[in-house]
């Protein structure tokens, strides 16, 4: 399969791949790659990791970090995030040196399923060789490349199946870990809520508001943006220029009745006679006497019971239930699906079980629909199954014009008769003008997009739309006016007193009760009780807030008879001040056998992760691993 895949990378598309491996060696050299140190994040054991494979990377995690920080990442995370895709990038190779030098290979047989088993590569559920050049065409990447890496990936998959498929647990090690996972806990607790208080506190001075402003400028950036033109190819679109006639469509209608009805079902009977005991002559002639009886007017059924061999059928008069083709032996199917109507009766027929007296009892054929009733449907199908082909073609057309105006997206549009479309403010968050923005924004965000003015390679979202994209203006984050942001500080200044004031008040509250006050004596000096004391479990979310459970899960066991106390912010603001009361460890026994056994499998294999995990660190202690500082310490793009 995979010498076929290659065979049908030709023409243009073998021109392309050409220019860019050229084009590498243009730009970065062949033989001793990098080795002044300033095209490698780092080097294995003398093997380099390429700057550009750390900024693919890195980008395309920045992206998920931008939506968490609402497009403002902290220089310091970034820093963090840098160091870890080198540590990721580090590991990465030195797993593959290990299974190289262990053996590890993956066959052409086994790579070729694996590919053929990828969605992004299949049409209707079947691979297609148009839908896999076109993929690796809009990545950049030829199929030799994606299949070395294919090799990599499933040989390291191997390596870590290895090593991490090996671990067990035992009974001890389990009873421990079920005492302390299925571990019940009684506490009784109050919430104070910042909002009890938020009436008391007065607005902040405008001088307030402005230092606020002065010291936390940070927090309130416009994000970073940039504006927008693309281009883009919809497969909805093409179908709905593709013309759908009812000769056509009845001709498909035709066509595809046989994967829309599956396949005919039959109902059986049969007699088998073995040959184990009796002799190949004597069960045959047996065979055939049950034949003629059943001719001559026998009930087949009781015949079954009394004769066949096959005891599970025979107890049911012979009956086998329903059955598509493939699953019988070949010499019974095929004598099976002879007969035309119910009652016809075949044999005897031999098959590696014996001699068998076959009756057709009833035939079920699928239902399908009218021509009429299916219309609409057939010409959606119809016509996106005709789109799909045009599609890929002006697809690869869109890239091959992007080498001939390669900062010029106007042009392509003319060229292509494509519609040059324009979104402005566009941040690393996304738009709605896309279904997906991820990977729109890690091509409007790549160096050579976002820095150089370069029209994108053809960016995918999902399997139904191609763009291109380039960056019109590009705007760094900026603090937004104090005017615009004064409404915002004066709710915050007033939130952080009020949460003052439920701090302290959670404060006196605590150390009354460690002092000895009873219930009562707190809730007349506060206005708060403790509620009712119910035992809760680790898991249990929905009986006490997720922070205030883990808290109270941290605390030591309490002395017999006496209590612990404590107190905690939750994330929402408030405070939280409770009563714990007794720890009970988890009982095995309670737990069913079946559920034993998946949890400890659960164990064995996150213990085998863990044992991963050491391997992968022993690998880089023994490795010669040299990092460049600089890949962590600047931005790289």
């Amino acid at each position: 399969m995979l010498q076929q895949i290659r065979d049908k990378i030709t023409g243009w598309i073998a021109g392309v791949i050409i220019a860019l491996i050229a084009v590498t060696f243009i730009f970065w050299g062949v033989g001793d790659f990098g080795a002044s140190g300033r095209d490698a994040v780092a080097v294995v054991d003398g093997d380099e990791i390429p700057r550009r494979e750390f900024e693919q990377v890195y980008q395309r995690q920045l992206f998920q970090y931008n939506e968490m920080y609402d497009g403002n990442v902290p220089d310091e995370v970034r820093r963090e995030l840098r160091q870890r895709v080198v540590d990721g990038l580090v590991q990465e190779r030195l797993l593959l040196q290990r299974a190289e030098s262990r053996g590890y290979r993956i066959g052409d047989d086994d790579l070729a399923r694996a590919i053929e088993s990828i969605e992004a590569f299949q049409v209707g559920g079947r691979f297609s060789i148009d839908a896999y050049r076109a993929r690796l065409s809009a990545q950049g990447m030829s199929p030799s490349q994606f299949e070395e890496r294919q090799r990599q990936s499933m040989a390291v998959d191997l390596l870590q199946d290895a090593i991490a498929d090996t671990n067990f647990y035992t009974p001890s090690e389990f009873r421990r870990y079920i005492e302390l996972a299925q571990q019940r806990r009684e506490v009784r607790w109050v919430r104070i809520g910042v909002d009890r208080y938020l009436d008391e506190i007065e607005a902040p001075s405008d001088d307030a508001v402005a230092d606020y402003y002065e010291v936390n400028r940070d927090r309130f950036l416009r994000p970073e943006s940039v504006d927008l033109e693309y281009v883009q190819i919809r497969l909805a679109d093409v179908a709905r220029d593709i013309p759908v006639d009812d000769a056509a469509l009845r001709d498909y209608y035709e066509r595809s009745i046989a994967d829309a009805a599956g396949p005919e079902e039959r109902r059986a009977s049969h007699i088998l006679i073995s040959a184990d005991d009796r002799g190949d002559a004597e069960a045959r002639a047996l065979a055939e006497s049950l034949l003629a009886r059943i001719r001559d007017g026998e009930d087949f059924a009781e015949l079954a019971r009394e004769y066949s061999d096959d005891t599970g059928s025979g107890a049911d008069g012979g009956d086998l239930g329903w059955a598509e083709p493939g699953f019988f032996v070949e010499e019974f199917e095929d004598a099976l699906w002879d007969l035309s109507e119910a009652g016809e009766l075949a044999g005897p027929v031999e098959t590696i079980f014996g001699w068998h007296v076959i009756r057709l009892d009833e035939i079920r054929e699928s239902d399908v629909a009218p021509f009429e009733e299916m219309r609409d449907t057939l010409a959606e199908d119809f016509a996106r199954d005709r789109a799909e082909a045009q599609f890929i073609d002006r697809a690869n057309a869109l890239a091959d014009a992007a080498f001939e105006f390669p900062d010029d997206l106007a042009s392509i549009a003319e060229a292509e008769s494509l519609e040059l479309r324009r979104v402005d403010e566009f941040t690393r968050e996304g738009a709605d003008v896309f279904d997906d923005s991820q990977p729109v924004v890690a091509a409007a965000f790549s160096p050579e997009v976002l820095l150089e003015g370069q029209v994108s390679p053809l960016v995918e979202i999902g399997d139904d739309t191609v763009v291109m994209v380039r960056v019109i203006e590009h705007r760094e984050a900026e603090p937004r006016p104090l005017d615009e942001v004064r409404d915002e500080i004066v709710e915050q200044l007033r939130v952080e007193r009020a949460s003052a004031l439920a701090t302290e008040t959670a404060s006196r509250m605590l150390e009354r009760l460690r002092e000895g006050a009873d219930g009562e004596a707190v809730e007349e000096e506060f206005g708060l009780a403790l509620g009712d004391a119910r035992f809760v479990t680790r898991q249990q979310f929905n009986a006490v807030p997720a922070d205030l459970l883990f808290n109270v899960f941290e605390q030591p066991r309490p002395a017999e008879g006496q209590s612990r106390f404590g107190r905690i912010e939750l994330d929402s603001g408030d405070i939280a001040v409770y009563e714990l009361l007794a720890v009970e460890p988890g009982d095995p026994q309670q737990i069913e056998a079946m559920m034993r056994d998946i949890e400890k499998d659960r164990l064995a294999r996150e213990a085998g992760f863990q044992d991963f995990a050491l391997y992968i660190s022993a690998l880089e202690q023994a490795a010669r691993v040299r990092r460049q500082r600089e890949a962590v310490e600047e931005e790289v793009f």
